[in-house]
Protein backbone atom coordinates (compact mmCIF):
# COMPACT_ATOMS: atom_id res chain seq x y z
CA UNK A 1 0.00 0.00 0.00
CA UNK A 2 2.85 1.95 0.41
CA UNK A 3 3.30 2.63 -3.48
CA UNK A 4 0.00 3.92 -3.56
CA UNK A 5 0.40 6.86 -1.09
CA UNK A 6 3.83 7.37 -2.23
CA UNK A 7 2.44 8.06 -5.92
CA UNK A 8 -0.07 10.37 -4.89
CA UNK A 9 2.50 12.27 -2.48
CA UNK A 10 5.11 12.84 -5.27
CA UNK A 11 2.44 14.05 -7.55
CA UNK A 12 1.58 16.60 -4.89
CA UNK A 13 4.82 17.47 -4.85
CA UNK A 14 5.74 17.80 -8.13
CA UNK A 15 2.81 19.70 -9.71
CA UNK A 16 2.36 22.13 -6.45
CA UNK A 17 -0.80 20.66 -6.25
CA UNK A 18 -3.18 17.86 -7.32
CA UNK A 19 -5.99 18.55 -4.70
CA UNK A 20 -9.46 18.86 -4.34
CA UNK A 21 -10.40 22.42 -6.59
CA UNK A 22 -13.01 24.94 -5.41
CA UNK A 23 -14.54 28.19 -6.39
CA UNK A 24 -12.66 30.24 -3.79
CA UNK A 25 -8.65 30.70 -3.23
CA UNK A 26 -9.53 29.89 0.34
CA UNK A 27 -11.76 26.63 -0.74
CA UNK A 28 -8.57 25.41 -2.89
CA UNK A 29 -6.08 25.52 -0.07
CA UNK A 30 -8.00 24.18 2.88
CA UNK A 31 -8.79 21.00 0.46
CA UNK A 32 -4.58 20.30 -0.39
CA UNK A 33 -4.72 20.43 3.31
CA UNK A 34 -7.09 18.05 4.12
CA UNK A 35 -5.97 15.46 1.12
CA UNK A 36 -2.27 15.62 2.58
CA UNK A 37 -3.60 14.60 6.17
CA UNK A 38 -5.14 11.49 4.84
CA UNK A 39 -2.50 10.55 2.91
CA UNK A 40 -0.38 10.68 6.57
CA UNK A 41 2.46 13.12 5.27
CA UNK A 42 3.11 16.61 6.89
CA UNK A 43 3.60 20.13 5.45
CA UNK A 44 4.78 23.66 6.98
CA UNK A 45 4.28 26.92 5.88
CA UNK A 46 5.40 30.77 6.79
CA UNK A 47 1.92 32.01 7.07
CA UNK A 48 -1.26 32.69 4.73
CA UNK A 49 -2.27 36.35 3.45
CA UNK A 50 -5.61 37.29 1.75
CA UNK A 51 -5.60 40.26 -0.28
CA UNK A 52 -7.14 41.16 -3.82
CA UNK A 53 -8.85 37.71 -4.41
CA UNK A 54 -5.42 36.49 -4.33
CA UNK A 55 -4.23 33.91 -1.38
CA UNK A 56 -0.65 34.34 -0.93
CA UNK A 57 0.78 30.72 1.11
CA UNK A 58 4.46 31.49 1.41
CA UNK A 59 7.38 29.04 2.48
CA UNK A 60 5.17 26.19 1.82
CA UNK A 61 7.54 22.70 2.44
CA UNK A 62 6.00 19.10 1.79
CA UNK A 63 7.50 16.60 4.26
CA UNK A 64 6.90 12.55 3.36
CA UNK A 65 8.91 9.80 4.74
CA UNK A 66 9.29 6.16 5.40
CA UNK A 67 12.01 3.94 7.08
CA UNK A 68 14.30 4.01 4.13
CA UNK A 69 13.81 7.48 2.90
CA UNK A 70 12.43 10.78 3.19
CA UNK A 71 11.68 13.48 0.69
CA UNK A 72 11.25 17.26 1.62
CA UNK A 73 10.24 19.47 -1.08
CA UNK A 74 10.71 23.32 -0.23
CA UNK A 75 8.01 24.95 -2.82
CA UNK A 76 8.20 28.81 -1.60
CA UNK A 77 5.40 30.77 -2.06
CA UNK A 78 2.31 30.11 -3.60
CA UNK A 79 -0.32 32.46 -5.01
CA UNK A 80 -4.17 31.36 -5.33
CA UNK A 81 -6.09 34.02 -7.46
CA UNK A 82 -9.79 33.66 -7.76
CA UNK A 83 -10.83 34.73 -11.27
CA UNK A 84 -13.98 36.26 -10.66
CA UNK A 85 -15.66 33.29 -12.61
CA UNK A 86 -15.44 30.37 -10.41
CA UNK A 87 -12.49 29.30 -11.02
CA UNK A 88 -8.98 29.96 -9.05
CA UNK A 89 -5.60 30.14 -10.86
CA UNK A 90 -2.38 28.60 -8.97
CA UNK A 91 1.26 30.34 -9.67
CA UNK A 92 4.23 29.14 -7.97
CA UNK A 93 8.06 29.70 -7.71
CA UNK A 94 9.67 28.76 -11.62
CA UNK A 95 12.12 25.94 -10.14
CA UNK A 96 11.87 24.67 -6.42
CA UNK A 97 14.07 22.11 -4.95
CA UNK A 98 13.55 18.70 -3.68
CA UNK A 99 15.95 16.84 -1.02
CA UNK A 100 15.69 13.12 -0.66
CA UNK A 101 17.80 11.59 1.67
CA UNK A 102 17.95 8.00 1.81
CA UNK A 103 18.72 5.61 4.71
CA UNK A 104 18.55 1.94 3.54
CA UNK A 105 18.65 -1.14 5.24
CA UNK A 106 21.44 -2.16 2.87
CA UNK A 107 24.02 0.21 1.69
CA UNK A 108 25.39 3.33 2.20
CA UNK A 109 23.30 6.77 3.19
CA UNK A 110 22.87 9.39 0.91
CA UNK A 111 21.19 12.56 -0.21
CA UNK A 112 20.11 13.51 -3.31
CA UNK A 113 19.60 17.45 -4.48
CA UNK A 114 16.94 17.73 -7.13
CA UNK A 115 15.73 21.12 -8.71
CA UNK A 116 12.22 21.34 -10.29
CA UNK A 117 11.96 23.77 -12.71
CA UNK A 118 8.61 24.95 -15.31
CA UNK A 119 8.34 27.06 -17.91
CA UNK A 120 5.02 29.02 -18.57
CA UNK A 121 2.49 26.63 -16.61
CA UNK A 122 -0.85 28.03 -15.97
CA UNK A 123 -2.53 26.25 -13.25
CA UNK A 124 -6.16 26.14 -13.44
CA UNK A 125 -9.16 24.82 -10.67
CA UNK A 126 -12.52 25.05 -11.63
CA UNK A 127 -15.24 23.06 -10.48
CA UNK A 128 -17.99 22.89 -7.53
CA UNK A 129 -16.94 21.65 -3.91
CA UNK A 130 -17.86 17.85 -5.18
CA UNK A 131 -16.29 17.40 -8.59
CA UNK A 132 -13.18 19.60 -8.68
CA UNK A 133 -11.04 20.05 -11.72
CA UNK A 134 -7.67 20.63 -12.27
CA UNK A 135 -6.06 21.58 -15.79
CA UNK A 136 -2.25 22.58 -16.33
CA UNK A 137 -0.14 23.52 -19.42
CA UNK A 138 3.15 24.26 -19.70
CA UNK A 139 5.43 24.95 -21.73
CA UNK A 140 8.16 22.75 -20.26
CA UNK A 141 8.73 20.86 -16.89
CA UNK A 142 11.70 19.22 -15.88
CA UNK A 143 13.40 17.54 -13.14
CA UNK A 144 17.58 17.66 -12.48
CA UNK A 145 19.95 16.39 -10.06
CA UNK A 146 21.90 18.86 -8.83
CA UNK A 147 24.26 16.27 -6.33
CA UNK A 148 24.66 12.89 -4.54
CA UNK A 149 26.01 13.38 -1.21
CA UNK A 150 27.18 10.84 0.54
CA UNK A 151 26.77 7.01 -0.82
CA UNK A 152 30.26 6.17 -0.43
CA UNK A 153 30.38 2.78 -2.28
CA UNK A 154 29.20 4.60 -5.16
CA UNK A 155 32.29 4.14 -8.29
CA UNK A 156 30.69 6.97 -10.36
CA UNK A 157 29.94 10.37 -9.82
CA UNK A 158 26.78 12.85 -11.65
CA UNK A 159 27.73 15.40 -14.12
CA UNK A 160 24.41 15.32 -15.70
CA UNK A 161 21.07 13.30 -15.11
CA UNK A 162 17.74 15.36 -15.82
CA UNK A 163 14.39 14.45 -17.15
CA UNK A 164 12.37 17.63 -19.50
CA UNK A 165 8.96 17.63 -20.81
CA UNK A 166 7.93 20.12 -23.67
CA UNK A 167 4.00 21.39 -24.85
CA UNK A 168 2.69 19.86 -21.35
CA UNK A 169 -1.42 19.73 -20.76
CA UNK A 170 -3.71 17.86 -18.91
CA UNK A 171 -6.73 17.56 -16.54
CA UNK A 172 -6.73 15.67 -12.75
CA UNK A 173 -10.18 15.93 -11.03
CA UNK A 174 -11.94 14.48 -7.80
CA UNK A 175 -15.15 13.92 -7.42
CA UNK A 176 -17.25 12.12 -4.59
CA UNK A 177 -20.31 10.18 -3.88
CA UNK A 178 -20.04 6.86 -1.71
CA UNK A 179 -16.02 6.90 -3.36
CA UNK A 180 -13.61 9.14 -4.11
CA UNK A 181 -13.29 9.39 -7.45
CA UNK A 182 -10.11 10.55 -9.12
CA UNK A 183 -9.39 10.70 -12.99
CA UNK A 184 -6.54 11.89 -14.82
CA UNK A 185 -4.95 12.89 -19.04
CA UNK A 186 -1.49 14.24 -19.41
CA UNK A 187 -0.41 15.29 -22.23
CA UNK A 188 3.64 15.32 -23.39
CA UNK A 189 5.10 16.52 -26.67
CA UNK A 190 8.68 15.51 -26.09
CA UNK A 191 10.18 13.79 -23.12
CA UNK A 192 13.85 14.07 -22.97
CA UNK A 193 16.72 11.99 -20.46
CA UNK A 194 19.88 12.81 -20.71
CA UNK A 195 22.29 10.90 -17.61
CA UNK A 196 26.15 11.78 -17.53
CA UNK A 197 28.45 10.08 -14.84
CA UNK A 198 32.02 9.85 -14.80
CA UNK A 199 33.85 7.03 -13.19
CA UNK A 200 35.77 8.18 -9.81
CA UNK A 201 38.72 6.66 -9.99
CA UNK A 202 39.62 5.44 -13.39
CA UNK A 203 38.33 8.50 -15.27
CA UNK A 204 35.84 6.66 -17.18
CA UNK A 205 32.96 8.24 -18.56
CA UNK A 206 29.29 7.08 -19.25
CA UNK A 207 26.78 8.83 -20.81
CA UNK A 208 22.73 8.00 -22.00
CA UNK A 209 20.11 9.76 -23.75
CA UNK A 210 16.64 8.65 -24.18
CA UNK A 211 13.81 10.90 -26.30
CA UNK A 212 9.91 10.10 -26.30
CA UNK A 213 7.69 11.92 -28.86
CA UNK A 214 3.77 12.39 -28.28
CA UNK A 215 3.41 10.79 -24.79
CA UNK A 216 0.16 10.37 -23.19
CA UNK A 217 -0.95 9.24 -19.82
CA UNK A 218 -4.63 8.33 -18.41
CA UNK A 219 -5.38 6.89 -14.70
CA UNK A 220 -8.91 6.50 -13.55
CA UNK A 221 -8.83 5.53 -9.59
CA UNK A 222 -11.92 4.71 -7.39
CA UNK A 223 -10.83 4.77 -3.84
CA UNK A 224 -12.89 4.48 0.05
CA UNK A 225 -13.33 7.46 1.29
CA UNK A 226 -10.97 7.94 4.03
CA UNK A 227 -8.62 4.71 2.75
CA UNK A 228 -6.46 3.33 5.23
CA UNK A 229 -3.32 3.72 3.11
CA UNK A 230 -1.33 1.26 5.46
CA UNK A 231 -3.71 -1.53 5.20
CA UNK A 232 -1.93 -4.94 4.43
CA UNK A 233 -4.82 -5.73 2.00
CA UNK A 234 -5.58 -2.82 -0.55
CA UNK A 235 -9.19 -2.78 0.33
CA UNK A 236 -10.87 -3.53 -3.36
CA UNK A 237 -14.25 -5.11 -1.59
CA UNK A 238 -15.40 -2.04 -0.08
CA UNK A 239 -14.79 0.00 -4.38
CA UNK A 240 -11.15 0.69 -5.03
CA UNK A 241 -10.46 0.14 -8.53
CA UNK A 242 -7.73 1.27 -10.76
CA UNK A 243 -7.26 2.14 -14.73
CA UNK A 244 -4.22 3.19 -16.77
CA UNK A 245 -2.01 3.33 -19.32
CA UNK A 246 0.08 5.16 -21.50
CA UNK A 247 0.83 5.31 -25.44
CA UNK A 248 4.29 7.03 -27.28
CA UNK A 249 4.94 7.52 -30.30
CA UNK A 250 8.83 7.91 -31.97
CA UNK A 251 11.19 6.90 -29.05
CA UNK A 252 14.59 6.71 -29.45
CA UNK A 253 17.74 5.83 -26.74
CA UNK A 254 21.37 5.80 -26.90
CA UNK A 255 24.19 4.98 -24.38
CA UNK A 256 27.88 5.08 -25.14
CA UNK A 257 30.97 4.15 -21.98
CA UNK A 258 34.51 4.17 -22.09
CA UNK A 259 35.88 3.05 -18.83
CA UNK A 260 38.68 0.96 -17.74
CA UNK A 261 39.39 -2.03 -19.76
CA UNK A 262 36.20 -1.40 -21.65
CA UNK A 263 34.05 0.41 -24.14
CA UNK A 264 31.08 0.38 -25.98
CA UNK A 265 27.99 1.94 -27.71
CA UNK A 266 24.37 1.19 -28.39
CA UNK A 267 21.26 2.50 -29.88
CA UNK A 268 17.10 1.32 -30.00
CA UNK A 269 14.40 2.91 -31.63
CA UNK A 270 10.80 2.25 -31.78
CA UNK A 271 7.98 3.49 -33.78
CA UNK A 272 5.85 3.49 -31.18
CA UNK A 273 3.77 1.63 -28.90
CA UNK A 274 1.30 1.83 -25.39
CA UNK A 275 0.90 -0.08 -22.46
CA UNK A 276 -2.92 -0.44 -20.53
CA UNK A 277 -3.95 -1.66 -17.10
CA UNK A 278 -6.94 -2.18 -14.85
CA UNK A 279 -7.64 -4.31 -11.93
CA UNK A 280 -10.56 -4.30 -9.65
CA UNK A 281 -12.30 -6.96 -7.20
CA UNK A 282 -13.88 -8.89 -10.18
CA UNK A 283 -10.40 -9.10 -12.14
CA UNK A 284 -7.04 -7.48 -13.53
CA UNK A 285 -6.25 -7.37 -17.54
CA UNK A 286 -2.96 -5.88 -18.31
CA UNK A 287 -2.04 -5.46 -22.27
CA UNK A 288 1.04 -4.02 -23.98
CA UNK A 289 3.02 -3.38 -27.61
CA UNK A 290 5.80 -1.83 -29.22
CA UNK A 291 6.12 -1.29 -33.13
CA UNK A 292 9.10 -1.18 -35.42
CA UNK A 293 11.56 -2.00 -32.83
CA UNK A 294 15.17 -1.52 -34.23
CA UNK A 295 18.49 -2.28 -31.93
CA UNK A 296 22.12 -2.15 -32.15
CA UNK A 297 24.97 -2.83 -29.73
CA UNK A 298 28.56 -3.00 -29.95
CA UNK A 299 30.86 -3.80 -27.14
CA UNK A 300 34.16 -4.92 -28.97
CA UNK A 301 36.13 -6.32 -25.76
CA UNK A 302 32.96 -8.50 -24.69
CA UNK A 303 31.39 -9.44 -28.59
CA UNK A 304 33.98 -8.83 -31.31
CA UNK A 305 31.09 -8.32 -33.63
CA UNK A 306 28.35 -5.19 -34.11
CA UNK A 307 24.84 -7.27 -32.84
CA UNK A 308 22.21 -5.98 -34.99
CA UNK A 309 18.44 -6.51 -35.09
CA UNK A 310 14.89 -5.42 -35.55
CA UNK A 311 11.18 -6.13 -34.50
CA UNK A 312 8.17 -5.28 -36.05
CA UNK A 313 6.07 -5.52 -33.55
CA UNK A 314 5.97 -6.91 -29.88
CA UNK A 315 2.71 -7.57 -27.39
CA UNK A 316 1.41 -9.48 -24.37
CA UNK A 317 -2.27 -9.91 -23.19
CA UNK A 318 -3.61 -10.95 -20.22
CA UNK A 319 -7.00 -10.96 -18.12
CA UNK A 320 -7.92 -12.81 -15.21
CA UNK A 321 -11.03 -13.45 -13.47
CA UNK A 322 -10.82 -12.56 -9.59
CA UNK A 323 -14.00 -12.89 -8.09
CA UNK A 324 -17.18 -15.60 -8.92
CA UNK A 325 -19.22 -13.42 -10.25
CA UNK A 326 -22.80 -13.74 -10.58
CA UNK A 327 -23.61 -14.86 -14.20
CA UNK A 328 -22.12 -17.86 -14.71
CA UNK A 329 -18.27 -18.74 -16.26
CA UNK A 330 -16.05 -15.79 -16.98
CA UNK A 331 -13.49 -14.48 -19.22
CA UNK A 332 -9.92 -15.34 -19.35
CA UNK A 333 -7.04 -14.96 -22.18
CA UNK A 334 -3.66 -14.95 -22.38
CA UNK A 335 -1.55 -13.33 -25.53
CA UNK A 336 1.79 -12.85 -26.89
CA UNK A 337 3.41 -12.26 -30.17
CA UNK A 338 6.83 -11.43 -31.26
CA UNK A 339 6.37 -10.66 -35.23
CA UNK A 340 9.09 -10.61 -37.73
CA UNK A 341 12.38 -10.82 -35.62
CA UNK A 342 15.04 -10.53 -37.81
CA UNK A 343 18.83 -10.81 -36.87
CA UNK A 344 21.73 -8.74 -39.12
CA UNK A 345 23.67 -10.95 -41.58
CA UNK A 346 26.55 -11.08 -39.42
CA UNK A 347 25.13 -12.85 -37.44
CA UNK A 348 23.43 -15.10 -39.57
CA UNK A 349 27.07 -15.41 -41.32
CA UNK A 350 28.65 -16.68 -38.14
CA UNK A 351 25.68 -19.28 -37.73
CA UNK A 352 24.77 -20.31 -41.23
CA UNK A 353 27.90 -19.17 -42.90
CA UNK A 354 27.70 -21.85 -46.14
CA UNK A 355 23.98 -20.11 -46.29
CA UNK A 356 22.07 -23.15 -46.22
CA UNK A 357 19.05 -21.78 -44.06
CA UNK A 358 16.47 -19.06 -45.69
CA UNK A 359 17.14 -15.93 -43.66
CA UNK A 360 12.98 -15.23 -42.96
CA UNK A 361 12.33 -13.48 -40.19
CA UNK A 362 10.76 -15.34 -37.20
CA UNK A 363 7.55 -14.65 -35.86
CA UNK A 364 6.03 -16.60 -32.58
CA UNK A 365 2.41 -16.10 -31.41
CA UNK A 366 -0.16 -17.38 -29.47
CA UNK A 367 -3.66 -16.42 -27.88
CA UNK A 368 -5.92 -18.21 -25.74
CA UNK A 369 -8.76 -17.43 -24.55
CA UNK A 370 -11.16 -19.37 -21.55
CA UNK A 371 -13.81 -19.33 -19.67
CA UNK A 372 -13.26 -20.25 -15.93
CA UNK A 373 -15.26 -20.05 -13.10
CA UNK A 374 -13.63 -19.23 -9.77
CA UNK A 375 -15.09 -20.83 -6.38
CA UNK A 376 -13.79 -18.04 -4.26
CA UNK A 377 -13.58 -13.60 -4.62
CA UNK A 378 -9.43 -13.95 -4.38
CA UNK A 379 -9.10 -10.38 -3.38
CA UNK A 380 -11.37 -10.34 -0.33
CA UNK A 381 -9.25 -11.15 2.54
CA UNK A 382 -12.36 -12.62 4.36
CA UNK A 383 -12.28 -15.47 1.20
CA UNK A 384 -8.22 -16.07 0.86
CA UNK A 385 -7.44 -18.61 3.66
CA UNK A 386 -9.99 -20.93 1.96
CA UNK A 387 -8.96 -19.94 -1.35
CA UNK A 388 -5.56 -20.90 -0.41
CA UNK A 389 -6.19 -24.31 1.81
CA UNK A 390 -8.12 -25.50 -1.63
CA UNK A 391 -7.39 -28.22 -3.85
CA UNK A 392 -9.66 -26.70 -6.39
CA UNK A 393 -9.92 -22.90 -6.57
CA UNK A 394 -12.03 -23.05 -9.99
CA UNK A 395 -13.84 -24.59 -13.03
CA UNK A 396 -12.68 -24.19 -16.39
CA UNK A 397 -15.90 -24.62 -18.77
CA UNK A 398 -13.53 -24.19 -22.39
CA UNK A 399 -10.55 -23.08 -23.91
CA UNK A 400 -10.26 -21.82 -27.39
CA UNK A 401 -6.94 -21.26 -29.26
CA UNK A 402 -7.28 -18.44 -31.32
CA UNK A 403 -3.89 -17.63 -32.80
CA UNK A 404 -1.27 -20.34 -32.83
CA UNK A 405 1.65 -19.08 -35.33
CA UNK A 406 5.27 -20.33 -35.55
CA UNK A 407 7.39 -18.93 -38.13
CA UNK A 408 10.94 -18.73 -39.46
CA UNK A 409 13.82 -20.55 -41.36
CA UNK A 410 11.41 -21.44 -44.39
CA UNK A 411 8.99 -23.24 -42.23
CA UNK A 412 5.41 -22.50 -40.58
CA UNK A 413 3.24 -24.24 -38.31
CA UNK A 414 -0.11 -22.65 -37.80
CA UNK A 415 -3.12 -23.77 -35.49
CA UNK A 416 -6.79 -23.01 -33.68
CA UNK A 417 -8.94 -25.38 -31.66
CA UNK A 418 -11.45 -25.71 -29.34
CA UNK A 419 -12.45 -27.46 -26.42
CA UNK A 420 -15.30 -27.45 -23.60
CA UNK A 421 -14.33 -29.38 -20.14
CA UNK A 422 -16.97 -31.94 -17.86
CA UNK A 423 -16.28 -31.23 -14.29
CA UNK A 424 -18.22 -33.82 -13.44
CA UNK A 425 -16.15 -36.09 -14.89
CA UNK A 426 -13.06 -36.65 -13.44
CA UNK A 427 -12.43 -40.20 -13.85
CA UNK A 428 -11.23 -40.27 -17.75
CA UNK A 429 -8.30 -38.14 -17.57
CA UNK A 430 -7.23 -39.01 -14.24
CA UNK A 431 -8.87 -36.06 -12.00
CA UNK A 432 -8.34 -33.72 -15.06
CA UNK A 433 -11.96 -32.64 -16.12
CA UNK A 434 -12.61 -34.46 -19.59
CA UNK A 435 -12.63 -32.23 -22.33
CA UNK A 436 -14.06 -32.65 -25.78
CA UNK A 437 -13.42 -30.83 -29.08
CA UNK A 438 -10.04 -30.51 -31.45
CA UNK A 439 -7.49 -28.25 -32.64
CA UNK A 440 -6.14 -28.11 -36.25
CA UNK A 441 -2.84 -27.85 -37.42
CA UNK A 442 -0.79 -26.99 -40.60
CA UNK A 443 2.80 -27.39 -40.83
CA UNK A 444 4.65 -26.58 -43.96
CA UNK A 445 8.84 -26.47 -44.96
CA UNK A 446 9.33 -28.45 -41.58
CA UNK A 447 10.99 -31.27 -43.36
CA UNK A 448 13.09 -28.97 -45.53
CA UNK A 449 14.16 -27.31 -42.05
CA UNK A 450 15.42 -30.39 -40.54
CA UNK A 451 17.33 -31.22 -43.79
CA UNK A 452 19.06 -27.96 -43.47
CA UNK A 453 19.97 -27.96 -39.86
CA UNK A 454 22.13 -31.62 -40.75
CA UNK A 455 23.73 -29.98 -43.53
CA UNK A 456 24.40 -27.47 -41.30
CA UNK A 457 25.44 -30.09 -38.75
CA UNK A 458 23.32 -29.06 -35.74
CA UNK A 459 21.19 -32.22 -35.72
CA UNK A 460 22.87 -35.59 -36.42
CA UNK A 461 20.96 -37.37 -39.20
CA UNK A 462 20.01 -40.70 -37.40
CA UNK A 463 18.43 -38.19 -34.18
CA UNK A 464 16.75 -36.44 -36.94
CA UNK A 465 14.59 -40.26 -37.23
CA UNK A 466 12.46 -39.69 -34.43
CA UNK A 467 11.02 -36.54 -35.25
CA UNK A 468 9.83 -37.70 -38.81
CA UNK A 469 8.46 -40.28 -37.35
CA UNK A 470 5.99 -38.14 -34.95
CA UNK A 471 5.11 -36.04 -37.50
CA UNK A 472 4.14 -39.22 -40.08
CA UNK A 473 1.91 -40.64 -36.65
CA UNK A 474 0.47 -37.54 -36.19
CA UNK A 475 0.03 -35.75 -39.50
CA UNK A 476 -1.53 -36.11 -43.19
CA UNK A 477 0.93 -35.14 -46.08
CA UNK A 478 -1.36 -32.86 -48.11
CA UNK A 479 1.32 -31.11 -50.46
CA UNK A 480 5.15 -31.29 -50.90
CA UNK A 481 6.36 -30.97 -47.34
CA UNK A 482 3.06 -29.91 -46.26
CA UNK A 483 0.90 -31.51 -43.63
CA UNK A 484 -1.91 -31.09 -41.60
CA UNK A 485 -3.08 -32.30 -38.25
CA UNK A 486 -6.04 -32.54 -36.27
CA UNK A 487 -5.89 -33.61 -33.04
CA UNK A 488 -9.52 -34.76 -31.64
CA UNK A 489 -11.09 -35.19 -28.13
CA UNK A 490 -14.99 -36.88 -28.59
CA UNK A 491 -17.02 -37.28 -26.17
CA UNK A 492 -16.26 -40.85 -24.77
CA UNK A 493 -13.22 -39.52 -24.23
CA UNK A 494 -10.78 -41.09 -26.77
CA UNK A 495 -8.48 -38.96 -28.08
CA UNK A 496 -7.81 -39.04 -32.06
CA UNK A 497 -5.28 -38.19 -34.79
CA UNK A 498 -6.47 -37.67 -38.00
CA UNK A 499 -9.37 -39.86 -37.39
CA UNK A 500 -6.80 -42.55 -36.00
CA UNK A 501 -7.56 -43.38 -31.97
CA UNK A 502 -4.45 -42.74 -29.84
CA UNK A 503 -6.22 -43.43 -26.30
Amino acid sequence: MKSIRHSAIIAAILCGTTAYADVTAQQVWDNWTDQMAVYGQGFTTGGEDMSGGTLTVSDVKIEMSDEEASIVAALGDIALTENGDGTVNITMGTSYPITVDLTPEYGDPATVNVTVSQSDMVLKVSGVPDAMIYDVTADSYGMRVDSIEGGQSMDVEVVDLAIAMLDLSGTYSVSQDTLTHIAYAFNVGALDIDAHFNEIDGGGVIKANGDIADLAMFANIVTPIDMDFDAEMPPFVDGLAMEGGYSFGETAYSFDFDVADDAGSGAATIEGGGLEFSIDVDGAAYRGESRGIDVSLSIPNEIPFPLQASLAKYGFEFLIPLSQGEDGPRDARLAFNLTDFAISETLWNIVDPAEFMPRDPLTVALAVDAQVTPFFDFLDPAQQEAAMMSDIPGEVKGVQITELTVRGAGAEITGDGAFTFDNTDLQTFDGFPRPEGQANFAINGVNGLVDKLIQMGLIPEDQAMMPRMMLGMFATPVGDDMLTSTIEVNAEGHVLANGQRLR
